[in-house]
Order: structure tokens, then sequence, then C-alpha cells
């Protein structure tokens, strides 16, 4: 018990990019509820539910509190020291002979500094290629497109608050009203200044009907729908590069390809309808594209997300403030965890694995030779692919830091059995997950709001994490256990960090001179105010507007690249299964399914019309099936979603994810297509479980009995 026993903490709520600060009101070490900071630079004093409902997860009866070591086919508890005995005895072998077949799985939500620190474990400890994370899911297009135009991917690269100096928004595949709901004040702004919003997406979300005006293209053809309102803009005068650039006479030939009438039959929409979408970006002043999962979870996710900047840069919006381009990140530190370490291609400040000066920077600051630090290994869908293949670059072991990939990995059917193949399989979570039930060892780590770290949120603004409570039990902080871990297989050296603020410290420093450089950063300027990346100088300001010309490339100049994208698929009757969230639920649910304020129900959204072709019925069960899996799910009849459109969300495990491909991934990208899977409906099972009831969704809580 604190010896004070009343105080208040502030910190940044755990779930979406938006990053809001609330306050922890904390008795007797314990946080009772969480408010709305009214000076938080990016919310101003809003939280979303979520947000407020964060504190009822952090004693959770299911709360993980000891390691738990697979034994006869159970998981028991055992001590820290037989939990690090355990990873001796079957990492090290491997450590010292054939590091490449372990394999590091982490995640979004993790802070700048675990980010780091897991990458850094993977390259420096393990010495293994093979580390990716559940971003690849997420960003992974937006950040490749942005990358190969501008050498730089910062989401968004202004403030938020210049939403509102737009007049004409278009929001492609984001429904930010369920997914970022503080963003809405901003898309209001905008409105409120006499802008106009559209919605482009198969479904009229929540945000749609805000929005006033929806465009519901069939889902895969966003690309072709750019392309068309390029074509357009050249046809009437409006192309106007927002700078020299690589590629800009290529980029408008191709539109030539991509008239009204080719556009709108592609895209299934009335040409009626395109052009007034035409006219109204046309004449505007200062028009915003903010893509969102919508465009980016493709097989040719880069190449759409690609067309939309290149209309935004051909146009000359780009750098403009309140116009241009930006991509919503969707996980709380989805940005800050894709610019650290932990993609297969990264070092730490968005240096590239593949680049030799950047390597000789990353070793000298580790003090390690550069020639062990590996070259770029499996993605996360290859990585979780090759689990358990014996063949050459399979994986024997596979270690996974806050993530949960047997719901949220496409073909969760197939990487469930490929999970299950593993010798070994270490998870470190703090609630028992569907990955962690099938964990050879799991280790007990720790909750938001008990570490201390940054995040980085979708505008690239850096803020402070707070500790406000202890792990409870024998849970570690994640950042002990990793170091933990370097230990037991006998590569100390970098990993020894006797507090939080020497490994935060390292984290800031090796960013500097990085595209992504923190390094003019400390815990204490962020007590004063955040600041938006690249912080070079402590002494310096930070760096509000990212893309105005010139760009980090070796002359300067962007490069515009040809989007390569499918013809669409038009065959009549032809249903199409898209996936996507919900707003009371996040990711992959371990934490928001078991959180009852936050109830939701797991459904297959319908079309009536569509329905009443099947013979379907509001709450009747009905199965899906496609070439990757089947799942049975009642329906729910949406009239705002294209009738040949079917929406069901990934939060649930034996439903989404078990439909979506494995195999087909974006070849720039490595994105699997979790937005376009063929699927036929059949008659439900007459016994089939109701997935909103049945207690399958949840994972039987690992809560073991106290050895005596």
């Amino acid at each position: 018990m604190n010896a004070a026993p009343s105080r208040t903490v502030r910190t940044t709520c755990p779930y979406c990019a938006v990053q809001c600060n609330f306050d922890l009101h904390l008795e007797h070490g314990l946080v009772t509820r969480a408010t709305p900071t009214r000076d938080c630079p990016v919310a101003h004093g809003t939280v979303c539910k979520k947000g407020l409902a964060a504190p009822g997860d952090l004693r959770h009866p299911d709360r993980l509190t000891t390691p738990l070591l697979r034994r006869d086919g159970q998981l028991v508890p055992v001590s820290w020291p037989e939990a690090m005995a355990h990873v001796r005895e079957a990492l090290s072998p491997l450590v010292q002979r054939a590091p490449q077949r372990i394999g590091v799985f982490g995640s979004g939500s993790l802070t700048n500094e675990k980010t780091y620190l897991l990458g850094k474990f993977a390259r420096v400890a393990l010495q293994t290629p093979n580390i990716d994370y559940n971003g690849r899911y997420c960003m992974a297009s937006a950040s490749a497109a942005l990358n190969r135009t501008f050498g730089l991917d910062r989401g968004l690269g202004f403030p938020l608050s210049d939403m509102t100096r737009s007049d004409l928004i278009l929001l492609v595949g984001a429904n930010i009203a369920e997914t970022l709901p503080p963003v809405m004040q901003y898309l209001k702004g905008a409105r409120d200044r006499g802008g106009a919003v559209y919605a482009i997406d198969p479904r009229a979300t929540t945000t749609a009907r805000v929005a006033g005006r929806h465009l519901a293209p069939r889902p895969g053809t966003d690309g072709i729908l750019a392309l068309g309102l390029l074509h357009l803009m050249k046809t009437w005068g409006r192309i106007r590069p927002t700078a020299p650039a690589h590629g800009l006479s290529d980029v408008l030939w191709h539109a030539d390809d991509y008239p009204p009438a080719r556009v709108a039959h592609g895209c299934g929409i009335p040409e009626t309808d395109l052009m007034t979408l035409a006219r109204a970006y046309a004449d505007a002043r200062t028009p915003l594209i903010l893509t969102g999962r919508g465009p980016e979870q493709h097989t040719h996710g880069t190449d759409t997300v690609q067309a939309w900047i290149n209309l935004a840069f051909l146009t000359g919006h780009v750098g403009k403030q309140g116009g241009g381009f930006g991509t919503l990140t969707g996980q709380g530190n989805g940005q800050g965890g894709r610019e650290h370490g932990q993609k297969n291609d990264q070092l730490p400040g968005a240096r590239s694995l593949r680049d030799p000066h950047h390597r000789a920077q990353m070793a000298a600051h580790w003090n390690v030779p550069e020639r062990h630090l590996p070259q770029p290994g499996h993605s996360a869908q290859e990585l979780l692919n090759a689990c358990g293949d014996p063949g050459e670059g399979g994986i024997n072991a596979l270690i996974v830091l806050g993530s949960n990939p047997v719901v949220s990995a496409a073909g969760a059917g197939q990487v469930t059995e490929k999970l299950r193949a593993l010798k070994h399989l270490i998870v470190i979570d703090f609630l028992p997950s569907e990955t962690a039930q099938l964990a050879t060892l799991v280790l007990p780590g720790s909750m938001w709001c008990e570490e201390e770290g940054t995040t980085t949120n979708l505008e690239g603004r850096v803020q402070r994490r707070r500790r406000a409570m202890t792990a409870p039990g024998a849970a570690r902080e994640d950042w002990r256990i990793l170091c933990d871990l370097a230990h037991a297989v006998g590569r100390p050296h970098g990993f020894t960090y006797p507090t939080f603020r020497d490994l935060q410290d390292d984290f800031f420093l090796a960013t500097r001179g990085g595209r992504a450089d923190y390094s003019g950063l400390s815990a204490e300027r962020l007590d004063r105010a955040s600041a938006q990346w690249p912080v070079p100088r402590a002494d310096g300001p930070d760096t509000p507007l990212a893309y105005a010309p010139t760009y980090p490339t070796p002359d300067g100049l962007a490069t515009l690249h040809v989007p390569r994208l499918p013809t669409p698929d038009l065959a009549p009757r032809t249903l199409h299964l898209t996936t996507g969230r919900l707003g009371n639920q996040y990711q992959s649910g371990t934490q928001t399914r078991r959180n009852a304020a936050l109830k939701a129900e797991n459904t297959v959204q319908i079309h009536p019309d569509t329905a009443r072709a099947h013979s379907l019925k509001a709450g009747q069960p009905v199965t899906l099936v496609t070439a990757h899996g089947q799942a049975t799910l009642p329906v729910t009849l949406t009239p705002g979603i294209r009738p040949d459109t079917l929406f069901v969300p990934f939060h649930w495990p034996g439903a989404a994810n078990l439909l979506t491909d494995p195999a087909a991934l974006d070849p720039h990208s490595r994105m699997p297509g979790f937005k376009v899977t063929p699927v036929t409906l059949r008659p439900a099972p007459v016994h089939a479980p109701d997935p909103t009831t049945d207690p399958g969704p949840l994972p039987r809580p690992l809560r073991p009995t106290p050895t005596p």
C-alpha cells in the first residue's frame, strides 16, 4: 500500500493512435477511475468509451501473475528462476548453432523503448533475422508507399488541428467515428468552417452518416477511383505538381487509361457520383485525403495508397497547411512501433537494415561487429507461416510480445496449426490470449500504467506514459523480461540497464541521425510539452510539418510510382468479404472482450437484399465459406452496406481471419489481403454455437492454483 492513500497520475490511453491523455485517480495504490485531461494537446479533454473503461482491465481476475510452464500438456506455475532455466535450455542451443530458427513477433502497442529493446534483443542477443510485428497488418502498405515516395513515413505529416483548415476531406476507408473517436472534433471543425467531408467506404458507417456525403465503391477498387480522379484533374487542367519529382510523366500518362465510364463501372458506382466528387476535389483550395485500413489491407495496398498520394502531389496540395495526404495510424503506438527496429528490415530511428551506413551506425552504438547484425528475415505473415517448418527457413522457436496472432493473422486456422507445431512458443503478456493458450512458456508482463515509456501518436507526437502502479504478483515489466531473456541465453552484453531511465536514454541516443530522430527528447522535456519528430536537438524545435519539400531522399526530390492495380472482379452475384473494427472493441479483443463496459456482438453484416436472396433473417446463423476456411455467425441486416459485400469484425477467434488468405501478400508491404476475400453463404449447421453467447470467444483463464 502506498504511503499516500490518494494521488493522481497523468498518462496516455492504451488504445488507439490518438493517444489521448487522462488522469488516473488512485486510492491505496489502485486505479479507481480515469478522467480526461483538458490540456491534452490532441484530444482537448475528450476520451472515448474504451479509454474510460480501461481501468477495469487492470486487476481483472484473469490477470497473469506468475510464469507458467507447460508440463505434461498443462501450463503450471513456476518461479522466475525455473522459467529462465527453461529458456536457457530451450533457446541457447539455437542461439549458438541456428539463430535463424528463432522468431520474434512484436506489437504496435509497445512503447517506443520496448520496441527498440525488442529489435535490439533479436539482432544482438539472438542474432536472428526473423523479427516482425502485428503492425505489418495495419500500416505497412501506407508506410511502404510513403517511404518509396518521400523517403519518410510519418503517417500524418501535420498536426491534427490542420484538418480544420481543409475545405474538402476525403476519408478513404477510414471509419474514424468508431476507431479514432476524438478525431471527429477536427472533422466537425472543418465542417463548421464550411468544409465538405466525403466518406469513401463500402459501408455507410457511423463516420459516413456524420460526414453527410458517402460514396461506396467495391472493396479493393479505391486505387481505381484515385486514378479516375487524376484522369479528370488532367483533363480539366488541374495538374500543378507540389514540387519537381521523378516519375511525373509516367504517372500522368498511365492515368489516361482510366476515363470516367471505365472507373465508374469498375468501382460499381454511378458515373454522376464520380463526376460530383471530382468537381468537388478540382474546386477545393485545400483538399485533404486521409486513408485508413480500407485501401491499405490488400495485396495491392501499397499501389492503392500510391494512387492517392499521386493525386494529392500532382494537384499541388502535399505540404500545404490543411491539404495534401495523410494516413490514419490505428494501433496505440502504431507510429512509433514501426520506427525503431521491430520491423524485419528496420533499425532504430527508421533506419534501414539493408543500408551499410545505417548498419555501421547501429553496430557502433551497440558495440558489436557490423557483420553480426543479420540481414532482413521473414515479414510477419511469412514468419508465422514458417513456424514448425522443418525445412530451410523454418522456425523452431517463437517469442511473442503483446500480440495475439491466433486471432489477428490472416488464415488464423492455418496459423494456429503452425504455432502448435513449434518446439518452443514463449509468450509475454498480461492476459491469457488465444496465443498464450498454445505456449510452452508464458511470462507475465506489465500493463500500460505499470511501466514508464513514450508513445508516438498518429501525427508523430511523442508523449510520456507514466507509471501509476506496480504489476501484481510475480508479473514483471516487459523491458526487464527482455533483459532477463538476453541473460538467460548467455548474451547479457548491452542488456544490463540499472533503471528504466538508462534504457530510455539509450533509446533516444540510438535514434540520433535517423529519419525518425528522437535524440533531442528527454523525460524532462516531455514533461513540459509533447513534441513531433524529428527532434534532433535538446534545445531545438520539433517538426510539426514533415512533408513540405525538400525530402530526405538522395536528391531531395519525391519519386512518384505508377500504381499496378488488378482488374476488379465483376462476375455477377459474386460476394466479397471485408473485415474491420467495431467501436467497442480493439484489435484481437484480449482486453476489450473481457471488459463488461464494452459489449459488442460478433455478427456478419449483410444487405437486406442479399439476405433475402439467400433466405436469411436477422439473427439467423449462416456459414461463410472461403478457400481458406469457414465460420458460422448470426446475421445483422445492414441497409448501408453494398449488396455484394459482407462485413465481419476481426476481434474474435473462429471468425473473420479463419476466412482470409495467409499466402497472398502485397509485394511491397507484405500485407495480406484482409479487405477482399471471395465468399459463399451456406445454411448453418443445426447445432452451430452462437458466437455471441458461446464461451468459446474467450480463452479459459490461465489462473494457476498457488503452489503449496
